[in-house]
């Protein structure tokens, strides 16, 4: 009788561990995560703030959109800077635009951070030798830099659409941190030679062209199976609601 009864307490021991074990697996945890692409919620992002760089593209009113400049403009001038900073930016992302407005054609890079790290990040951006060369070549009309001394969105969904719901925004920086990598990973992969072996700026963005070329052969042909059915399997291969016409 006290063997069984000592049994049943060891397996009550044990079980009460497996259940402790369980509930600290589902704990958020207590120390900073170090890893950037993780929910806001599993991140300390206090004094962090979004900062943005907005590269206004040459645009001839009679001339096609230079997409090849946005390559350039995200891997010979912003790549470099954040990979030297990475660690110290919780997000960031690129947006392409082109329209004929006030903006024209605009390649941005808005990032996460505190005001420390964005006042180098800005700072040598601006200072780049590659943004210099675009611009005495007028490649560039002019390059608009926020100020790391007047933070003003302190929000994580601060920059997001504010006609989604606002648990979309909230985690939405999330999702196009990733896209904006991958991005950049494929110019990385299908430029072969460093930015830095080009002495012409003329001849470097000659080089990113070709490249942009390639980049939309991989997006046209295998973007459908790659990212659009694989996110739509995140979602449970859910139904989406297209409500206008979209180019894909």
């Amino acid at each position: 009788m006290k063997a069984l009864v000592e049994q049943k307490t060891i397996l009550l021991i044990i079980l009460m561990g497996i259940l402790l074990v369980g509930c600290s697996a589902t704990r958020k945890p207590d120390h900073e995560l170090s890893v950037n692409n993780v929910p806001p919620s599993y991140k300390n992002l206090e004094n962090n703030y979004w900062w943005e760089c907005d590269f206004r593209v040459t645009w001839p009113e009679d001339g096609e959109i230079d997409w090849g400049m946005d390559l350039l403009l995200a891997h010979a001038v912003v790549s470099p800077v954040l990979v030297e900073h990475s660690n110290n930016i919780s997000y960031w992302r690129f947006h392409r635009r082109a329209a004929r407005d006030a903006a024209g054609h605009q390649f941005s890079f808005i990032f996460y951070s505190n005001p420390e790290t964005a006042a180098v990040v800005l700072s040598e951006i601006a200072n780049s030798k590659r943004l210099r060369d675009a611009y005495e070549a007028n490649l560039l009309k002019t390059v608009l830099i926020d100020d790391p001394d007047q933070p003003l969105l302190p929000n994580v969904e601060d920059t997001s659409d504010r006609n989604w719901s606002p648990v979309l925004q909230k985690n939405w920086p999330s999702f196009i941190m990733g896209a904006s990598s991958l991005w950049l990973g494929l110019i990385d992969e299908y430029m072969q030679n460093s930015a830095e072996n080009y002495t012409d700026i003329h001849l470097l963005l000659d080089r990113y062209r070709e490249v942009n070329e390639k980049i939309t052969e991989t997006w046209s042909v295998e973007g459908q199976h790659a990212f659009l059915h694989h996110l739509n399997a995140m979602f449970g291969y859910a139904p989406l609601r297209i409500r206008k016409t979209l180019s894909f």
